[in-house]
């Protein structure tokens, strides 16, 4: 019997836009700009984009091997590769600005909430049935996107919320969903994950144990799911195919 329904967040909930993105973009080296400034540094834009740039490639590198770092280590990592040894010389008290100048700029220019999300977390919450998400983080860390998520009222229907930065481990590993069902009190037998990453979320909670719904038609890669849907809003009419419900 299936108990609970898990979520992926880019791509099934939310999706980004090229206006939106390019926004935090700019403020987000504006906002680095400032906030070394203010301490002293003087670095150019130009430097701190392809520092930025370089941190995300090593922060994919990082997530391909199914591990992920904190929130802080993200701030560690774009420093480095703005100077090597710029983290050594950052005071002790300064380092929640420069947090919050490299890490929230999705706050101010958020993604996209996708038509129908709101609406099937609250059916499958009608039912009965427990709800989590589990999301791999880009330089926007889960505290953000918890932000993010109440700004959409989609916080508060989803009981648990596993982010790869707070737990160190990304999708596809088995251990970032062994944690969500943990949290939920539930077997991997008792529980549909939905997401649209073949790999990330169709093999990785496949492997885990989970019946999987995938959203979209990307192909296979490494694993098929039990069920295909064209959007998150399509779910509650294959909700009870996939396994019976509590609901």
């Amino acid at each position: 019997m299936v108990r609970a329904v898990l979520f992926d967040l880019w791509g099934t909930l939310i999706i980004d836009d090229p206006d939106s993105s390019e926004r935090r973009r700019l403020q987000r080296i504006d906002d680095a700009r400032r906030a070394l400034a203010d301490l002293g540094f003087d670095y150019g834009p130009v430097d701190i984009d392809a520092a930025l740039l370089a941190a995300g490639t090593e922060l994919e590198r990082i997530h391909r091997s199914e591990r992920d770092i904190s929130a802080r280590g993200r701030t560690v990592l774009c420093l480095r590769h703005i100077d090597p040894a710029l983290p050594d010389r950052i005071p002790d008290d300064a380092w929640p600005a420069l947090d919050a100048a490299l890490l929230t700029q999705a706050r101010a220019h958020p993604p996209l909430v996708i038509e129908g999300a709101r609406e099937v977390l609250e059916t499958v919450r009608t039912a009965g049935l427990r709800t989590g998400l589990i999301s791999n983080a880009g330089i926007t860390p889960g505290f953000v996107l918890r932000d993010v998520l109440a700004g959409f009222g989609l916080l508060p229907l989803l009981e648990r919320t596993v982010f790869s930065d707070e737990v160190e481990l990304s999708k596809p590993a088995e251990a970032i969903f062994a944690h969500a069902l943990d949290e939920l009190g539930v077997g991997p037998g008792e529980a549909v994950f939905v997401g649209d990453h073949p790999h990330l979320d169709v093999f990785g909670a496949r492997r885990a144990g989970l019946w999987v719904a995938q959203v979209g038609d990307m192909p296979p890669d490494g694993a098929g799911p039990h069920a295909r849907i064209p959007s998150v809003a399509a779910l509650p009419e294959v909700l009870r195919e996939l396994a019976p419900t509590a609901g």
